[in-house]
């Protein structure tokens, strides 16, 4: 009897170590919006970036610090004149549902996502001709020199490849559409539930490093201190990047100081805040208007008093790791309350019951801002609302949701001021530069100015061949940008994640925002 009972106990503990041995490896992380998974085409801009680059593959892939790697492309050739481009494509590749991955099936994502009006920022987009020179070598060939195409192809989106049995085209609309988001990338779609959760499996086809993980949860939770708390009580294990589920400053530094099992990551960033104005306001188009807003902001006590050392003072419209900047031509004006006044004054706005005046009309604006990506705008418009307010100014704020503030920037242009954030890693400086100040979504309007001039100069940044001739072009950019006083700088961030190292083991920050973590190293305990 006493036999039966130890090889039963025996058996018992043998099951329970089978069982915990084979439990799945899950991981989930909180996210402030929905994947849009139905509609995640590769050449499309629908859904998060970083389940781009987890879904699909580029030719190549951003390495960091300038730094292009390979990824679907072993190797290239660019001709001497920088318009030609030859692709050496990785063999043995195949997409998650099984069809090869070739030179064919590049030509045909090529054709897709280039020479398309919404992608009209990008040189990349400015292809003349695609060839299948063998199965396994493409050429590009572009309209001009372009000397961040190799940068604009490692973009999470739209320049990414899907398999061709992937998309189909609706005979009612005579759009193309996909039946799934199927790519070459490490991860495949396993679930989705909308504005709940969608669920990322390994891709059993992929060619490169297998992750340790068998499941990643995104699980939808738009409000950030929901987020936070649903990290505390273990309803998720990952909170953080730009452009995942921000950490608001005030619980990271909460976070920061604990000692339990919750530990805290920082990765800087070359994105900078900040406030920009709609020219279309008179206004806002006299030149001592904005350079009085310029001095109003103090930039220091924004980092001090509201994130708390999280970041740092703005010192210009772009952080000074952004390529060409100089401390000459990247500047902003020093806070000075009394200097500000002082142009207003001589602008003829007179201070009447509080606000500014002239010819009637009353120094107001609206100062459109959203909170889901970035949680911490709510304080920062009511710090920059009260500080404009010291020298007259009266704002109304308007907090909107993720669609609307998107929607008024590009397209309807309903602002007066705007918090906005500039690009990171790859897209700066030029990607920025063009959205910015050059023309978005085919309009020759950027979004946060225009001039004429300004854009000739980026432009000639973007085609020059030289080196020296590119750098001179930034130069006259930036400083123009600076002396014209053409935006408000208020801050430059840090992503911060939050951990459960409890569950969690081998976290790792991404080498971008687009890829925001090591996926492939996480493991769990």
């Amino acid at each position: 009897m006493m036999k039966k009972r130890i090889a039963a106990a025996a058996l018992a503990a043998l099951a329970l170590f089978a069982g915990a041995a084979c439990a799945e490896k899950v991981v989930t992380v909180g996210v402030f919006r929905d994947g849009a998974i139905a509609r995640l085409d590769a050449a499309s801009y629908n859904g998060p970036h970083f389940l781009f680059k987890m879904i699909y593959d580029g030719l190549v892939e951003d390495g960091g610090k300038g730094h292009i790697l390979p990824q679907l492309a072993e190797r290239w050739e660019i001709s001497p004149d920088g318009k030609t481009y030859t692709f050496h494509l990785r063999k043995g590749v195949t997409f998650s549902d099984g069809t090869p991955f070739d030179a064919d099936a590049v030509v045909f994502n090529m054709k897709r996502w280039t020479n398309q009006k919404i992608n009209s920022s990008m040189k990349a987009n400015e292809l003349e001709k695609a060839e299948a020179l063998d199965p396994h070598t493409v050429r590009f060939t572009f309209k001009d020199n372009a000397y961040q195409i190799l940068t604009e192809l490692t973009y999470p989106r739209p320049n990414r490849f899907i398999s061709p049995k992937a998309v189909k085209l609706n005979a009612e609309t005579g759009k193309e559409e996909i039946t799934a988001p199927i790519g070459t990338g490490m991860w495949m779609v396993q679930s989705y539930k909308k504005d709940q959760e969608y669920t990322l499996v390994p891709n059993p086809h992929y060619w490169g490093e297998k992750p340790k993980l068998d499941k990643i949860v995104f699980k939808v939770i738009p409000d950030a201190q929901a987020r936070v708390m649903a990290l505390k009580t273990g309803e998720i294990d990952i909170l953080g990047g730009d452009y995942v589920g921000k950490l608001p400053v005030e619980s990271y530094v909460e976070l920061r100081g604990q000692n339990g099992d919750i530990k805290t990551w920082q990765k800087a960033t070359e994105c900078s805040h900040f406030l920009a104005m709609n020219q279309a306001n008179p206004a806002l188009a006299d030149k001592a208007v904005r350079q009085a807003l310029n001095y109003a902001v103090d930039q220091a006590a924004i980092a001090k008093y509201l994130y708390d050392g999280v970041g740092f003072a703005a010192t210009g419209a772009f952080q000074q790791n952004v390529p060409y900047t100089t401390p000459e031509n990247n500047y902003t004006l020093p806070a000075d309350t009394a200097k500000a006044r002082q142009l207003l004054d001589a602008a003829g706005y007179s201070l009447k019951d509080g606000v500014r005046e002239r010819d009637g009309k009353k120094l107001a604006f609206r100062l459109v801002f959203t909170t889901g990506e970035f949680p911490e705008w709510k304080a920062l418009s009511e710090y920059v609302q009260a500080q404009f307010a010291e020298i007259g100014v009266s704002v109304e704020l308007k907090p909107v949701d993720r669609s609307a503030y998107y929607d008024a920037l590009a397209r309807t242009r309903d602002f007066d001021l705007a918090l906005m954030r500039t690009s990171t890693a790859s897209w700066m400086p030029h990607g920025a530069m063009i959205l910015l100040f050059g023309e978005h979504v085919g309009q020759q309007e950027g979004e946060a100015w225009y001039d004429p001039g300004l854009l000739a100069d980026i432009r000639s940044a973007y085609t020059a061949v030289d080196e020296a001739e590119r750098a001179k072009a930034y130069d006259r950019a930036y400083r123009f940008i600076s002396a014209e006083s053409l935006v408000v700088p208020v801050y430059f961030p840090v992503t911060t994640f939050a951990v459960n190292t409890a569950k969690v083991k081998d976290f790792e920050p991404g080498v971008n925002s687009y890829a925001p973590v090591e996926w492939q190293k996480l493991d769990v305990k």
